[in-house]
């Protein structure tokens, strides 16, 4: 189950949750959004500050073992973009626009599933190598 959460803060690219230093450092600079996943995840939405070339770090983060799980990056050069629109569509879907027409799709997964279809992202998106995802992302146009 996805629920929105209030208490999660980031100062100077550290997680802070209930005031406490999780001692998970980040990218960026705007926290945009926190939400709980299954009581064991938090998947943040974190923006960089640049005007015209707008990055959204997507993290999700385990918090029994305090560490970044799996994360995705959605950018493109020399284009502005603002993370709106923010909603829970199940228990384990969300959506939210940012940069280009259409909406994006996160599909929180219950375990982690191997995946070698996403080390060959869209142009948009980029994700470090795994070989588990634990979230799926997928753009929608309108």
């Amino acid at each position: 189950m996805i629920k929105e959460l209030s208490n999660v803060k980031l100062n100077h690219n550290k997680v802070i949750i209930n005031g406490h230093d999780s001692m998970v450092h980040i990218e960026g600079v705007y926290l945009e959004a926190a939400l709980s996943f299954n009581e064991r995840y938090i998947l943040l939405f974190v923006t960089c500050d640049c005007p015209f070339e707008e990055i959204l770090n997507i993290y999700l983060m385990d918090t029994q073992r305090n560490l970044i799980v799996d994360q995705a990056i959605i950018s493109q050069q020399y284009s502005p973009g603002l993370f709106t629109d923010l909603i829970i569509r199940s228990k384990n879907t969300l959506s939210f626009e940012f940069m280009i027409e259409g909406e994006w799709i996160i599909e929180l997964l219950e375990t982690p599933k191997k995946s070698i279809r996403n080390l060959f992202s869209n142009r948009f998106v980029k994700r470090p190598f795994s070989l588990f995802r634990y979230f799926n992302i997928v753009n929608r146009q309108k």
